[in-house]
């Protein structure tokens, strides 16, 4: 079985990427952390390159994953795809080892919308809105009433 190196800073999590739609979700794999990851970054130097030049210490902000398949099939499956190891990262980081931070982290919008332009009803409007309402109100039971009272004549 090959193992493969995955790199994941900022709290990333591994996971495996097959580049297509289909629902393939092979289970058969692991993930192990890397104990001793200053003697592992001399396995990814070109890795290890690019996060310093970007001011990451791979060492201190970022985690060494050794992945392994369990399941001949599925290397077998992850090789036919050319499939690929990239990391779930944390709001706020991208990148396929979530080495790069975003310009602008995302905003929480508020629950409720509060218009400047429009403002809250006019009490009086309001007061004549009832009123209007419970007169109808009014007018339809006098006719029911008055109705039936016409009927029992």
């Amino acid at each position: 079985m090959e193992h493969f190196p995955a790199v994941c800073c900022f709290g990333g999590e591994p996971f495996l990427d097959f580049h297509t739609n289909s629902s393939i979700d092979p289970t058969d794999w692991s993930a192990d952390l890397v104990k001793d990851p200053i003697n592992t970054t001399d396995l990814l130097p070109s890795l290890s390159r690019s996060l310093t030049q970007l001011g990451i210490d791979i060492t201190s902000q970022c985690k060494i994953f050794n992945i392994t398949f369990n399941d001949l099939a599925d290397q077998t499956l992850f090789d036919t795809y050319k499939a690929s190891f990239w990391c779930r990262c944390p709001i706020g980081h991208f990148g396929q080892s979530c080495e790069l931070q975003e310009s602008t982290l995302p905003i929480s919008l508020p629950l409720v919308s509060q218009d400047p332009l429009s403002s809250p009803p006019d009490p009086m409007v309001m007061l004549l809105v009832i009123a209007a309402v419970v007169l109808a109100l009014m007018a339809v039971l006098a006719m029911c009433h008055k109705g039936r009272y016409s009927l029992q004549k």
